[in-house]
Formats: C-alpha cells, sequence, structure tokens
C-alpha cells in the first residue's frame, strides 16, 4: 500500500472542495423527497441522505476520520480498511454526480411508494399470514386426531373459523396477484 502522508490527504483535500461545489450546484437544482431518492450503492455510506451534500458530509468525515488515524500512527489495517472506505465512497459520490451533469438523473430515482412495490408488500404480508394460518389448522388437526383429551366440537369449530379465514386471506392474495399482473401487463 502506498504511504499515506499529510501532503496526499491535502491533495485529496482539494479534490474534495472541487466535489462539494458540485454537490451544492446540483443540491439546489434537484428535489428529493423522502419517497424519492437516490438510488446507487448507499451500503457504502453510515445513512441515507435526500441530499448530494449529505452524502459528501459522510465523506468528509471518513477522510477526517482517515487523517486522524494517521496522524495517531494507528494499526495499518485499520488506516488501510479506512482508506478503502474513503475511495469507495468518493467514487460513488463522483459517480453520481457525473451521471446527474451528464442529465441521467431518471435513472438515479427510484420512487418508493410505487403501486407495484406496494403489492408487493402486500403480497408479502399476506403469504405471512397464511402460513400462519394453515399451521394453526394442522396444530388443531393434529389435536382432533390424537385422540388427546379435548373438546371436540369446541376444536372442530376452531378449525372450521381457521379454514373461513384461510379462504378469505386466500381470496384477497389472488385479487393482489391479478393486480399485479395488470401492472406488468401495462
Amino acid at each position: 500500500m502506498a504511504q499515506l502522508d499529510n501532503a496526499s490527504i491535502l491533495q485529496l483535500r482539494g479534490q474534495l472542495t472541487a466535489l462539494q461545489a458540485r454537490c451544492i450546484k446540483i443540491d439546489l437544482q434537484l428535489t428529493q423527497t423522502e419517497n424519492r431518492c437516490f438510488v446507487f450503492e448507499a451500503h457504502q455510506f453510515s445513512k441515507r441522505s435526500l441530499t448530494l451534500i449529505g452524502y459528501f458530509n459522510q465523506v468528509e468525515k471518513t477522510l477526517n476520520s482517515l487523517q486522524n488515524s494517521i496522524d495517531n500512527k494507528r494499526q495499518e489495517l485499520l488506516i488501510k480498511i479506512e482508506c478503502e472506505q474513503f475511495v469507495n465512497q468518493f467514487q460513488l459520490l463522483m459517480q453520481l454526480v457525473q451521471s446527474i451533469e451528464k442529465g441521467k438523473a431518471a435513472l438515479l430515482y427510484k420512487s418508493y411508494s410505487s403501486p407495484k412495490e406496494k403489492i408487493f408488500q402486500q403480497l408479502k404480508k399476506q403469504s405471512e399470514y397464511e402460513h400462519r394460518l394453515l399451521t394453526m389448522i394442522a396444530e388443531q388437526e393434529e389435536l382432533l386426531s390424537s385422540g388427546e383429551e379435548c373438546n371436540r366440537s369446541y376444536t372442530k369449530e376452531k378449525i372450521e373459523a381457521l379454514k373461513i379465514r384461510f379462504h378469505k386471506c386466500n381470496t384477497f392474495t389472488q385479487k393482489l396477484e391479478f393486480q399485479l399482473e395488470e401492472i406488468n401487463d401495462e
């Protein structure tokens, strides 16, 4: 690994300052909301941001941490990890800025409240609920057939009620699946 010294860090700070100016300029032009935010490898950052300057601040924080590790002569492995994190964050933010400047910003957005995504979330919940109902039905039927001491008529009523709930749940799941197919066909 090439040695990082104060001159290298100073050079990186110069590049960061230039990137900061670009981020501020873009942030003034773009509007972000909770339901419409940048989509890129945001897992490299500690938290999501609705502004480029928010991501920039995280890159700057990583560089400050790297500088601190170098100044305090920390272990080489720690310095290497922080250096890699800085490089990854810097590259990602730079790519994002360049894409927006080239007019490709639409590709970087994702609407988290799209109808299709909402239906997927509902289908997931329905699937979990159906699975729980089937488990409950199986448990009650096993109790009934095991011959253990139980109120047979009550257990049969419970099984019927669970089957009715499962049928209603399954009907709703099918409606969601049809809605999803309609969205895919559009």
